[in-house]
């Protein structure tokens, strides 16, 4: 009788080892799924916005499946992790240099920001050098990136166009093209949108910014930041 009792005791502790283990193995794959949960983190949308974008989706430029909803697209996959309210311009000088930002990217985890990849490019571009670097060159490529467009309007007219001040192109309204330069260069230095007419005004504006070296001289990197490379 007394060793019924003991072994149904011991049964009893055995069972009860047994289910304190699987209760603690649970718990312990919670907390794990918690912190890979948390390592990938993106942000939330509101219903509100979630259906506007819905509406809007067949009004884009093109439709579905266009150059335009493709770059959408794109944007908002940056919004989800956690981008918007960036410098655009500093994001595309940043991402433009894959080996500097991964750098970066690792001094800032190892300095604690995240969880987001907005809050890991914030905290980068904390430092006012690194911005102003990457502003710099974001303003070179968005430049760059016209550059076949500044051929025609400006730098044809350079080579093959008559130069002399009463041309009678010079009077000629301004082009789409010409027009479209200087709302790039405006927005890329800041300035002032000018009150310009005329084809000729609009070619000496143009001229005296767009091939001009010194707005668009590569950013040296300064002394501190080269310190990440070492």
């Amino acid at each position: 009788m007394a060793a019924t009792v003991v072994g149904t005791a011991m049964g009893m502790s055995t069972a009860q080892i047994t289910a304190d283990r699987l209760r603690d193995l649970a718990t312990n794959l919670a907390a794990s799924e918690d912190r890979v949960a948390s390592k990938v983190a993106i942000a939330a949308t509101s219903a509100a916005e979630l259906r506007r974008q819905y509406r809007a989706a067949d009004k884009r430029r093109g439709g579905p499946g266009s150059t335009d909803a493709r770059k959408y697209a794109l944007g908002s996959a940056l919004v989800l992790v956690g981008i918007d309210g960036s410098d655009d311009t500093a994001l595309l000088g940043l991402m433009a240099h894959p080996e500097r930002m991964a750098r970066w990217m690792q001094s800032a985890t190892a300095a604690s920001a995240g969880p987001l990849f907005g809050d890991i490019v914030r905290w980068i571009f904390s430092d006012p050098a690194r911005l102003t670097w990457c502003q710099q060159w974001g303003v070179i490529l968005q430049w760059r990136r016209r550059t076949a467009l500044y051929e025609q309007e400006v730098r044809r007219f350079i080579e093959t166009g008559p130069l002399d001040p009463r041309a009678s192109w010079r009077r000629k309204p301004i082009t789409i093209g010409q027009a479209a330069l200087i709302d790039a260069l405006v927005g890329l230095l800041g300035e002032p949108a000018p009150d310009l007419a005329t084809r000729g005004a609009a070619f000496e504006w143009l001229r005296a910014r767009g091939g001009n070296p010194a707005f668009w001289r590569e950013p040296s990197l300064p002394p501190h930041l080269e310190e990440d490379d070492e």
